[in-house]
């Protein structure tokens, strides 16, 4: 699919078909997802395969405590009616882990994120290639990462970049609208 193309109809999609997602599916959108840039080409992400209905229920759940904690602190409305059951359907979650020590050299320099933001980066690489085989998808973070952290035995020095649903749509998708893009011209301007 030609890029741009490829980059304007992809959308988050919460409602998937019961077709499983192949393994060379899965190991395509991995590849896709190694080849995001990373500081000092170090790779910091790692990722768990969800398939198992008794994990994606225990992310369900993480889910349904984080919409309680907004709800216990006031947070806006819609949060507490936002719906969870598409985790459960969904036929896989990639959850992408990233290692805080393979950020670079940033944190010589107050730059410490780089391997967060390397997994975000491999995140959309995934997402997009997800779009180009004809799969839905959804950065999904509506969660405590600790709380998934526990349920899927990751190491407390890690952090959870994001748990990543890919299916089958079940149906198209709403197209959201975007705002126009404010480009400052050699300084913030306000």
């Amino acid at each position: 699919m030609e890029f741009k193309i490829l980059v304007e109809t992809r959308r988050s999609c919460r409602a998937f078909t019961d077709t499983p997602v192949s393994q060379e599916e899965i190991e395509a959108i991995v590849r896709a997802g190694q080849w995001a840039p990373s500081p000092l080409n170090q790779q910091p992400f790692q990722f768990i395969a969800v398939t198992a209905p008794e994990v994606k229920a225990g992310i369900r759940q993480a889910g349904i405590s984080a919409r309680q904690a907004v709800a216990d602190q006031d947070g806006p409305g819609w949060a507490q009616k936002y719906g969870m059951d598409f985790l459960e359907s969904c036929p896989l979650i990639l959850v992408v882990v990233s290692d805080p020590a393979q950020g670079g050299l940033g944190a010589y320099f107050n730059q410490p994120h780089g391997a967060l933001q390397a997994a975000s980066a491999c995140i959309q690489n995934m997402m997009l290639m997800a779009e180009d085989l004809g799969l839905g998808s959804l950065w999904f973070t509506f969660f405590d990462p600790e709380e998934i952290k526990i349920l899927l035995d990751i190491p407390g020095d890690l952090e959870v970049a994001g748990a990543v649903l890919m299916g089958t749509p079940a149906g198209p998708a709403k197209a959201p609208p975007r705002r126009t893009p404010k480009v400052h011209e050699n300084r913030f301007t306000p």
